[in-house]
């Protein structure tokens, strides 16, 4: 892959998951996107939801591992890594088992918004473009 495309995927992986929390209308931990980094996408907890039970579902039921915050933060995002061994479809599957879960704690949203996003994110930023160098 080389260490210029691995730089192009995980810039492209952020933004996909930027795209797909914003679709679901949830809140970037960093406003800025200029002030984010690409190895990792903060998300706040939307109100009414449990960061901790988010989490805890998305693992247990649908078989899919994000972060919860830290110390000051914990219950209140939620973290997912897109750095590393990771591809378009790990972010597609983790955004289904997001959708399903915050449906499943009473979050509501337009079914499959946030897999559209990540979707369209791909399409837009080139992604297999950064994985072969075409």
């Amino acid at each position: 892959e080389g260490m210029d495309n691995t730089f192009k995927r995980h810039e492209s992986l952020a933004k996909a998951a930027w795209a797909g929390a914003q679709a679901l209308g949830l809140e970037m931990l960093v406003s800025d996107p200029a002030k984010r980094g690409y190895s990792t996408t903060a998300v706040k907890v939307p109100g009414g939801v449990d960061g901790g039970e988010l989490t805890k579902v998305m693992r247990i039921k649908y078989g899919v591992t994000i972060a919860g915050g830290q110390g000051k933060l914990k219950g209140k995002i939620i973290r997912i890594g897109h750095i590393g061994y990771v591809g378009m479809f790990d972010l597609v599957t983790a955004f289904s088992a997001l959708e399903m879960a915050l449906d499943d704690l009473g979050y509501s949203f337009e079914p499959g918004a946030g897999i559209t996003g990540v979707q369209k994110s791909f399409m837009e930023n080139n992604y297999l473009e950064s994985r072969d160098g075409r």
